[in-house]
C-alpha cells in the first residue's frame, strides 16, 4: 500500500534555533551540545553527542559596540545541523579525521568512544578552521 504524506511538514533546514544555557563570549564556529536543561552549550569534550556548529552572529553589528559572537544566557543561537561547515580547531586536523569537541567548543580528532561531528575535509591548523562534513554518531570503543 502506497502512503501519502500531504501536509506532513519535513524541515529541510541546515539550521535550528537553541537557546544559549549560559553567557558564552564567543560561540562562533564552536561545537554545541545541550544541556540538561535542553540549552545550547559550547561542548568541552567528546563524551556528548554534539548538536552542531554555532554560526551566530549575536549583537546588531559592530559599530553598535556589541561583539559579534557573544551570547547571553538564553539568548537564540543559529545551530548548522547537516551538511557542510567551518569549526575552529583546537589542535591539527589531519584531512580525513574523524572530528569531535575538544575544550571551549573546539575541533579535536575523535578518540575511541567519542561522539564524532563529522569528518574534516581539509587539513586545519591549530586555532585555523576545520571544514567538516556533519555526519554526526559515536565513534566505536577500543577493543580490549
Amino acid at each position: 500500500m502506497r502512503r501519502n504524506f500531504n501536509g506532513v511538514q519535513i524541515n529541510q533546514s541546515v539550521t535550528i534555533v537553541e537557546k544559549a544555557g549560559a553567557d558564552i563570549a564567543d560561540c562562533r564556529n564552536r561545537i554545541m551540545v545541550y544541556d540538561d536543561n535542553g540549552d545550547v552549550v559550547p561542548a568541552s569534550d567528546g563524551t556528548k553527542m554534539p548538536v552542531g556548529i554555532a554560526i551566530i552572529e549575536a549583537g546588531v553589528n559592530d559599530i553598535s559596540g556589541v561583539e559579534s559572537g557573544k551570547a547571553a544566557k538564553g539568548d537564540d543561537v543559529d545551530i548548522q545541523v547537516k551538511d557542510i561547515g567551518y569549526v575552529i580547531a583546537g589542535a591539527e586536523i589531519p584531512k580525513g579525521a574523524e572530528v569531535t569537541a575538544g575544550a571551549d567548543g573546539l575541533a579535536a580528532v575523535a578518540a575511541a568512544g567519542d561522539y564524532v561531528l563529522g569528518t574534516a575535509l581539509r587539513k586545519a591548523a591549530e586555532d585555523g578552521y576545520c571544514l567538516v562534513q556533519i555526519s554526526k554518531y559515536q565513534k566505536a570503543a577500543a577493543k580490549a
